[in-house]
């Protein structure tokens, strides 16, 4: 059943501030943020090395193990989504540009990549039922030249 145009682009409103959500508690260690923007049931989440999960808890697990660090600062930035319409969900396709800053290192890696996220509606709410992730390119800069430099 096709919603009207003035809902979809409501939906999407609703969606884009979900992901959005997911980034800043990914790059502030939020597990709790995180784990409130994914659905409670029939999970599927395909980050290629990071790993495909079909439950919360285990994706979390993860995520502890190879995101929260002391000397690591994460920032994600999603940028041209595209969005379709399905029976009672909407797909959603996002570019991402990662940085990750190793502070002790003076090390930035940058990823870009892909996500291709199904979202469907629990009580009420938009949630990420589906996510998968592709990477497009990986580099590895050594920042222990800049001048100027500050990392806190």
């Amino acid at each position: 059943m096709k919603i009207s145009n003035l809902r979809f682009l409501e939906n999407i409103e609703e969606i884009k501030k979900l992901k959005y959500f997911y980034f800043q508690a990914c790059d502030t260690n939020n597990l709790i943020q995180i784990k409130n923007t994914f659905a409670s049931r029939d999970l599927s989440i395909d980050f290629e090395k990071f790993g495909v999960f079909t439950d919360i808890e285990s994706f979390l697990e993860q995520y502890k193990k190879q995101s929260i660090k002391k000397n690591q600062i994460e920032c994600h930035y999603g940028k041209n989504s595209v969005f379709k319409e399905s029976d009672n969900s909407i797909k959603g396709f996002w570019a991402l540009d990662y940085y990750l800053f190793q502070t002790e290192k003076y090390l930035m890696t940058n990823i870009t990549g892909s996500y291709e996220d199904l979202y469907v509606l629990e009580d009420s709410q938009w949630v990420i039922k589906e996510s998968k992730f592709r990477r497009n390119s990986l580099k590895i800069f050594d920042v222990s030249h800049q001048e100027n430099l500050k990392i806190n």
